[in-house]
């Protein structure tokens, strides 16, 4: 009985797959032909835009802001150690290192990202071998 059942759902599915294969609409012959001239014509009449390597502009006043930021950590400094301990806790050593220590790094930041600029700039002006 099971063996009778499956053959009947075999031969459902085979007759729903032919069902559907008939049904099925074919394309014309020249669709492909007319989908590739399609496109063929959008690409013409695009204007292909060369690609552009996004890099920030770089000069000598937009790295200055390194020395705005230092300032701006340094007022956050002064005024937590004056919270801290009035005005004589900027006069301390600890105050004093501090100071010293985040100009330091900051102008390390600074060294470092001019050296960098203009180790790409020559890099960018300077004619490869291939050309």
């Amino acid at each position: 009985m099971k063996e009778n059942s499956n053959n009947e759902i075999m031969d459902d599915k085979l007759w729903m797959k032919s069902m559907m294969e008939s049904v099925r609409k074919q394309p014309s012959e020249n669709l492909s032909y007319r989908i590739m001239h399609q496109i063929e014509t959008e690409q013409a009449l695009t204007r292909a835009k060369p690609k552009v390597d996004k890099q920030r502009a770089s000069s000598p006043l937009l790295d200055l802001r390194i020395f705005g930021l230092m300032y701006l950590v340094l007022l956050i400094a002064g005024v937590y150690f004056y919270m801290q301990g009035g005005k004589d806790a900027l006069m301390t050593n600890t105050f004093l290192w501090t100071c010293i220590i985040i100009s330091s790094i900051f102008s390390i930041y600074f060294l470092i990202s001019t050296i960098d600029n203009s180790l790409r700039k020559k890099a960018k002006n300077k004619p490869s071998a291939s050309e």
